[in-house]
């Protein structure tokens, strides 16, 4: 059979097929990318274009849906360990250390757009690092659940400001194992008494009340703050508590195309509540690295230099502490 030639008419009706069906799968690809697109949400914490980058220690002022977790751990240095007989006597001081690991998450939901509503659950654990310092301190933890509410009370493109209210219950657990002894040791202990015993709990509760501030100076970096007065009540005693704070951050992300940002801050506590936070300390710096590539999720580090006042009234403590930071913004 000889070579078959097809019309110059057919040949015509052909390309304009195939090119109206490549113009059309073209077309429907532009139009998925530009349904995706508007479908995405807006960018929740972002003022004069700089996305605000998170931070374990100074919280934010916006009312948007995220889930935040932080897990990490550090040590309290400088500890003087006193060598004591049961009987009270202290032979000698040592130099030890204290170390501790916790964990925290937190599901904000935005509600409307002047309302946001939180609730967060952690817990965190303490002992000596040497067996001196376990000794002389015990072993520590505490479990609880907090609860929190946003809601944005001024608005520029470059500027927001919320009031912000916050609750957290905690439960304490503390094992003395000197305290213990010199109870046995002077037949003073009772095994019905709450107090006193090797393992003991306690109720801590902290509340707060106040505002929280963001700056998008340019879309590279911006500047927030925190400023909130409040109170604790510590096994049946009722003590004040200001909490206070700022936090500058740096996308590199918009001067160099490099998805890194960095985050330099300082939080600090007054009042006779601030002691025995171990996890944070009353006078914290902080230094944070976070990869900002993804437009709705952030993941990073927190390094924390921290002074800790001891309940017990002793020397303050340095703490250096380090936290592993997620976010997703919804």
């Amino acid at each position: 059979m000889g070579h078959v030639t097809r019309p110059r008419t057919t040949r015509k009706v052909i390309r304009t097929r195939d090119l109206l069906m490549a113009m059309a799968f073209t077309l429907a690809i532009l139009t998925v990318f530009a349904t995706t697109a508007e479908a995405q949400p807006a960018c929740q914490r972002c003022l004069n274009g700089f996305r605000f980058i998170p931070s374990s220690a100074i919280a934010d002022p916006f009312a948007a849906t995220s889930f935040n977790n932080a897990i990490g751990g550090g040590s309290a240095v400088n500890f003087t360990v006193p060598i004591r007989r049961l009987n009270g006597d202290t032979l000698r001081s040592i130099e030890g250390n204290i170390g501790f690991l916790l964990v925290d998450i937190e599901y904000q939901k935005s509600i409307t757009s002047w309302l946001a509503l939180r609730v967060s659950g952690g817990g965190i654990g303490r002992l000596g690092t040497s067996i001196p310092s376990l000794v002389a301190t015990g072993v520590s933890a505490a479990f609880g659940t907090a609860f929190g509410a946003t809601v944005p009370v001024f608005k520029r493109p470059d500027l927001l400001v919320s009031a912000v209210a916050d609750f957290r219950s905690n439960t304490q657990y503390d094992v003395d194992p000197f305290g213990f002894g010199e109870e046995v040791a002077d037949s003073a202990y009772d095994p019905e008494a709450d107090s006193g015993a090797l393992l003991r709990s306690y109720p801590v509760t902290r509340w707060s009340l106040g505002v929280r501030a963001a700056w998008g100076i340019a879309p590279w970096v911006g500047l927030s703050g925190e400023l909130e007065p409040g109170g604790a009540r510590v096994n049946s005693d009722n003590k004040s508590l200001t909490t206070y704070g700022a936090l500058v951050g740096f996308d590199f992300a918009k001067r160099n195309a490099v998805p890194i940002g960095l985050t330099l801050g300082y939080r600090g506590q007054s009042g006779s509540g601030k002691t025995g936070n171990i996890a944070g300390g009353y006078q914290t710096v902080q230094v944070g690295a976070y990869y900002t590539g993804r437009p709705n999720f952030q993941i990073g580090s927190d390094f924390f230099f921290s002074r800790i006042a001891v309940a017990s009234g002793g020397p303050d403590l340095d703490g250096i502490q380090f936290r592993l930071v997620t976010r997703i913004d919804f």
